[in-house]
């Protein structure tokens, strides 16, 4: 019973190491789908970034957003750096979020014909989770406050929550991956 109970403690703790040491790598990013009667919304959010220090992670990140209300739809993209800083060492890592945006946005009537494009801005200052499912992979939560301002618009502001995933790797990882698909 002792050797089982200590090589679960083993297991669990090689999987909660490296994750967000120096030079990993994060792949990852959120999907949603929202569908209702006459009007539907779609977003993709992909991620990437290098932890320049353990537990700090620079990159960038990419918005594509798809909403059709009646008659309107309008699609957005936007790019962006993003910044994250992790707290523990557990297999459930918190961490701060920060994230700056350039949106473009296009926006058409179907009915009258009547397209309209601006650009603008959005940001998030929020908190996340990082809940390890292995050593590479993660479910990832972000919450926090976020604002977007278009060129002659008000801006609007509000609380976010996503959801998504993230997929860690750090030099020992790839050499593997590598090897594996090489052999």
């Amino acid at each position: 019973m002792k050797r089982i109970f200590f090589l679960a403690i083993i297991f669990i703790s090689s999987m909660s190491v490296a994750q967000t040491e120096k030079s990993s790598w994060l792949v990852g990013g959120g999907l949603s789908l929202r569908t209702g009667k006459s009007n539907s919304e779609f977003s993709f959010n992909p991620t990437a970034g290098l932890f320049v220090a353990n537990n700090f992670l620079l990159g960038g990140n990419l918005n594509f957003d798809y909403v059709k209300q009646g008659t309107i739809k309008s699609t957005g993209f936007g790019i962006g750096p993003i910044a994250r800083y992790y707290i523990g060492h557990g297999n459930v890592k918190p961490f701060a979020v920060s994230e700056f945006n350039f949106e473009t946005l296009k926006t058409k009537n179907t009915s009258s014909g009547i397209e309209n494009k601006t650009n603008g801005i959005n940001f998030l200052f929020g908190l996340g989770f990082a809940a390890f499912v292995n050593r590479n992979i993660a479910i990832e939560g972000v919450s926090g406050y976020s604002y977007s301002k278009f060129k002659d618009a008000d801006g609007s502001s509000g609380f976010i929550l996503r959801l998504g995933f993230g997929l860690y790797f750090n030099r020992s990882n790839v050499s593997e991956l590598k090897n594996n698909i090489l052999d």
